[in-house]
Parts: structure tokens; C-alpha cells; sequence
């Protein structure tokens, strides 16, 4: 029983746990009476699977206590948290393990609730007989009158302030900052964790991050050192708004098509994107050193795409600049007169910007911003987003810093993003013909046409 009595000791006697030192240092502060405890996590730390489960299970069993959490998403709370603690169900099988909450004898002990329901936590009330544990998890993304709500309002016996940083602002940044001698601190990275420490996180993946984006990487800061991000100057987005939009994306509306298909030769990387409505996917991503084979597998793609969702040539847009172009011009060809994009051509819709790849990122990142999109769970995609830095040109309209000078400064060429925000903008709609006589190369007001198309015969051979 002695290794029951502590939080940290019943997490690997009672639930098969083993706890990084931190992870149980936070656990012991925490079951300190009236305890307010902040802990600065990385992400893959552990944080929601092992030290909000432990303690969640340790206050409902050991101390006869009551618990409730939110998180800064929805999916935290019902897509990690839930699962993890109903995996620890077998161990108490007169609780009721339901989706939202667990019940002991018929009475809600634990409740999970979303941060935008304000309610829930204003009306909640404690039973004055048992231990009110409070966990507010992915703390930067909840709102401060969730914070008030739980921290005043339900006055909790223990406290608990967790999550990975985002930008330097905020309630969380506060209790880090100008609040902290309110709050007990625990600070836990990826390299405490490392399996170069004999832990769990893959010291390569570390690593990798690192080489690749650099150490002053907004995410990198935020998911690999549990630091607030730095903010980078001509940034066109901040981490805490990518979060925001991915966090909470809008319900799926159907509505207009649009694919985008991101090419490289010489094995380097194709990326082919597909929007329907507000959802944008990541259709394949892959390399391929003949050019053929790779219009072979665009081909099929967009075959696929036409039976699961009617898309027609006209919805398909290929970037047709540099290595891109005899792809282009070879769909065009075989008959698939797909839409042919270059980004040093003028902006279909915004005079603000000197060019279509400015005002397409734009655009893009005005959209994620009002969380408008539901985005593909993309490494790359989130890296580069964050990346993207806009200038002025000197004739005064905004300018994006070019793929080149990105290679030069060591980034990789951001092409999940080109692909994206290209899918996110509406096509250029090259409307279906029964006869192709001359058709001139049409890249949303593009001037310098190609010269004329040879004839084909009957009507084009896409999708026969």
C-alpha cells in the first residue's frame, strides 16, 4: 500500500507506468493541498498519457476525490485523454468508463468538457466532502474566461496548468511570466525525454527537426524545447494562429473543387493537393526521377478523384514553371488540359500583391487565420506555414521571399505549401470543350501564351 499513497509511486504500481522524473515531480507538487502548478511541456512528453491519466485516477481512487479537465481542443480531451484513462478501465471494473466522464456507483466523479463551453465550468460545484482535482490541459489555447471559470469560480483543491507554448502572449504566458510566483513551474523538453536519455522520444526525430528547420523554428521551439515561440519577422502567420485554425476548423461545407499539383524533376519531391469545399487533402506526396512515370501517377490520382468526386480537367491546376513545364505541356499532350500555373504572373484578384504566388499564400494565410479551412495533419505543411515571410517589392506591393533564396538559407523548397494554398484558391475554371481547334496555355491572366496546341480529335480524353 505504501506505493499507492504518493502519485508518482501509484502511477507504476496501480497503472503499469514508467515515469520520467519530471513527469513525477509535477505529480508530487501537484497532491500538495491548494497546490497551483504550471508545468511548460514539450510536445510527445507525456503530458495528457501519463501525468493528467495518473493523476485523474490517483484523486478518483486513493483520495475519494472528484476531477474535471478541458484542454485548448476538443480532440485533446476526447481523442487523447479519454482513450488513454478507458484503457486503464480493466483495472477498475466497477467504474463506468463512459465518453465524456467516468462514474463510481452511479455518481460523475470525473468530467471532461470543451473550452467553449463556458458553463460547464461556471456551474460547476464541488462537493465539499471530496478533493476537487482541475486539469486545464493545451493551456495556451484556452480563453482567460475558462481560466477565471476553474481557477476562481470552482476554486479547486488541486490545480494543474499544463500544455506546449505557443507565441508569447496570453494566459498561460502569464503564468509563466508576471504571474508566476502564484504557481509552482515544471519545465519538461523532447531531450529529457530522448531515447539518447534512455526515454521514449526518437533522439533522430530531435535530431532531424533541428538540422532542418533550425533551433529558432517557431514549432521547433514550441514541440522540441517547450519554449514560447520566437516571432519571425514578414511572418504572414504565428504559430498560435496555425494551432488556433487546426484546433478548431470549421464544419465541412461542400462546395467548388480545386487540385493543385506541385511538380519537380529529378526525383525531387510532387505534391498533389485536392480541396472539395473547406476540406483541403493531401491526395500523395512522393519522388519519382522520370518525369513520365510521375504524369502516370497524376493521372491516376485524378482518375481516382473523378470517380470518388466528379473532378473535371477544369478543377486541375499544375504548377508549369521551371521543371514543372514539360509536365505541363505532356499532360496537354495526352489531352488532359489541365490549368498551367506560374506564380511570377500577375494576381488574379488582389493588386496589393506583385504576383500570383504572393497573393496565393496570401490569401491562404488570411484563411487559416479566420479558420476557415480543414487542414491535413501535415508536418511539413504546419513548418512551412509558419516559414512563409513576406516583403515589399519596390513598387510597393507585397512580395513573397522566393523558393531560391530559401534554399540558399538552408530551408527546403516549400512545396506542401505551394500545393495547399493553391488548392485553397478557387480554379481558374478552363471550361470543357467537345473539339480543341487552339488552345492557348491559360494561367489566371497569364500574358505570355505558349503558341497553339495541336488538334485533337474528338472530345478531350480526360476521364474516358
Amino acid at each position: 500500500m505504501a506505493d499507492l499513497a504518493r502519485p508518482d509511486t501509484y502511477a507504476k504500481a496501480r497503472l503499469g507506468m514508467t515515469l520520467h522524473p519530471k513527469q513525477g515531480a509535477v505529480l508530487r507538487d501537484l497532491f500538495k493541498p491548494k497546490s497551483r502548478v504550471a508545468a511548460r511541456c514539450a510536445n510527445e512528453v507525456g503530458k495528457t498519457s501519463h501525468i493528467a491519466v495518473a493523476a485523474i485516477l490517483y484523486n478518483l481512487e486513493m483520495l475519494d476525490g472528484q476531477c474535471i479537465s478541458t484542454a485548448g481542443s476538443w480532440m485533446q480531451v476526447s481523442q487523447q485523454l479519454i482513450p488513454k484513462l478507458k484503457a486503464q478501465s480493466f483495472r477498475y471494473p466497477r467504474w463506468e468508463f463512459l465518453d465524456t466522464a467516468i462514474k463510481i456507483e452511479g455518481v460523475e466523479r470525473y468530467l471532461g468538457f470543451s473550452t467553449r463551453d463556458e458553463g460547464t465550468a461556471q456551474g460547476f460545484h464541488a462537493d465539499p466532502n471530496r478533493p476537487l482535482l482541475a486539469i486545464i490541459d493545451e493551456a495556451a489555447a484556452v480563453p482567460l474566461p475558462i481560466f477565471n471559470a476553474i481557477e476562481e469560480r470552482c476554486n479547486p483543491t488541486y490545480l494543474l496548468i499544463m500544455g506546449s507554448p505557443l507565441d508569447p502572449a496570453g494566459q498561460f504566458y502569464s503564468i509563466e511570466t508576471n504571474l508566476a510566483k502564484h504557481y509552482t513551474h515544471h519545465h519538461i523538453n523532447q531531450i529529457d525525454c530522448s531515447t539518447a536519455n534512455g526515454y521514449w522520444v526518437d533522439q533522430a526525430g530531435i535530431d532531424r527537426k533541428i538540422a532542418k528547420y533550425g533551433a529558432e523554428h517557431p514549432l521547433v521551439q514550441s514541440n522540441v524545447f517547450g519554449e514560447f515561440a520566437k516571432s519571425v519577422e514578414g511572418a504572414l502567420l504565428s504559430l498560435r494562429e496555425w494551432i488556433n485554425c487546426q484546433n478548431n476548423p470549421p464544419p465541412y461545407r461542400d462546395g467548388d473543387m480545386h487540385a493543385f499539383i506541385d511538380v519537380a524533376g529529378g526525383g525531387n519531391k510532387n505534391v498533389f493537393v485536392f480541396r472539395r469545399g473547406n476540406r483541403v487533402r493531401i491526395e500523395k506526396i512522393w519522388r519519382d526521377s522520370n518525369e513520365m512515370a510521375a504524369i502516370g501517377e497524376i493521372i491516376s490520382i485524378m482518375q481516382r478523384l473523378k470517380k470518388s468526386d466528379a473532378l473535371q480537367v477544369e478543377h486541375v491546376s499544375i504548377d508549369a514553371s521551371g521543371a514543372g513545364k514539360p509536365m505541363a505541356n505532356r499532360l496537354h499532350e495526352l489531352g488532359y488540359l489541365v490549368n498551367k500555373y506560374n506564380g511570377q504572373t500577375p494576381p488574379r484578384f488582389d493588386d496589393e500583391c506583385y504576383n500570383s504566388r504572393a497573393e496565393v499564400i496570401c490569401r491562404y494565410s488570411a484563411g487559416v487565420k479566420a479558420c476557415q479551412f480543414i487542414l491535413p495533419d501535415n508536418e511539413e505543411l504546419r513548418m512551412q506555414s509558419l516559414q512563409a515571410t513576406i516583403k515589399r517589392h519596390s513598387s510597393g506591393k507585397f512580395l513573397m521571399t522566393a523558393k531560391e533564396d530559401m534554399v540558399k538559407a538552408g530551408l527546403e523548397s516549400p512545396d506542401e505549401l505551394d500545393a495547399v494554398s493553391n488548392a485553397c484558391m478557387p480554379a481558374p475554371m478552363f471550361k470543357s470543350v467537345n473539339l480543341v481547334e487552339t488552345t492557348r496555355e491559360y494561367n489566371a491572366g497569364q500574358a505570355d501564351y505558349e503558341g497553339d496546341i495541336e488538334k485533337h480529335d474528338g472530345n478531350r480524353r480526360f476521364f474516358t
